[in-house]
């Protein structure tokens, strides 16, 4: 799989010269209340051309974290490397295209198995299923309803179904082409933990965000585990800095100082 990345690569590198190189990133740092400043950057080049794209993110070391290429021919997109983030590495092969409202793809993962994925929307419902042909198989549904976003997932895990639901709405301010100011968001989650990144069962969670004038995006959140372990969190945004205070069960609460910039 590294020769043929290699060797696609090579292949558009000497197709023609790159039209264009975009560099982005995200630093964040942490300033939490033992005076212990943290950071990390994660950088992104992407290399692109009238055949395609190349692709390298790094960490704060700059080591690759990924690598890819990508090219449309046919209709056909294709997606070659490793997109595995701040998963373990592997590379593989992923070819998908779209017929009416359906896109499907299919991924070779090298040394590994062949997966199908599927997704589209249907009556205002998105919905995308990855590994369709395996019991273990994940999907994912999103709604919106009367200002109400609701989005639902489900995987099995051996004999047990897990299914995380997220719902939100934005109560009360006005909307403009601008987008919407003043009132406040909702959001609750049942069966994910506390980071909203991974299944936890029988878990309810949940916050209410507005902006203050002058202070920035006030936002108070809650999440209760199923052996009654509480977090609390208090946090005010503005700009890139966002200051916060959490606690979680009996342990001591903590403030922490984040700044982040995107670009």
């Amino acid at each position: 799989m590294k020769k043929l990345l290699i060797a696609a690569v090579a292949a558009l590198l000497s197709a023609n010269a790159f039209a264009s190189i975009a560099l982005s990133g995200k630093y964040t740092g942490t300033l939490n209340d033992s005076g212990t400043y943290t950071q990390d950057l994660t950088t992104t080049l992407v290399g692109a051309s009238a055949a395609g794209a190349v692709t390298v993110t790094l960490d704060k070391d700059f080591a690759v974290d990924d690598m890819y290429v990508e090219s449309t021919i046919g209709g056909i997109k294709f997606k070659l490397g490793d997109w595995s983030g701040t998963a373990a590495d592997f590379s593989k092969l992923n070819a998908s295209t779209t017929v009416g409202p359906i896109t499907v793809g299919v991924n070779q993962v090298s040394g590994g198995a062949t997966t199908f994925d599927a997704s589209g929307s249907f009556a205002g419902v998105t919905v995308a299923s990855t590994d369709i042909t395996s019991d273990a198989r994940a999907t994912t549904a999103s709604y919106s309803l009367a200002g109400v976003a609701l989005a639902i997932e489900h995987a099995k895990s051996g004999t047990d179904h897990q299914v995380e639901v997220q719902a939100s709405r934005h109560i009360g301010g006005t909307t403009t082409i601008d987008g919407t100011t003043g009132g406040f968001t909702v959001s609750v989650d049942h069966n994910q933990n506390v980071d909203n990144d991974a299944f936890e069962d029988g878990s309810w969670g949940g916050s209410v965000a507005t902006d203050i004038g002058g202070l920035g995006t006030v936002t108070a959140s809650g999440h209760l585990t199923s052996a009654d372990v509480k977090s609390y969190g208090l946090s005010v945004t503005s700009g890139i800095f966002t200051g916060a205070f959490d606690k979680t069960g009996t342990a001591d609460g903590v403030l922490s100082l984040k700044a982040v910039v995107a670009f």
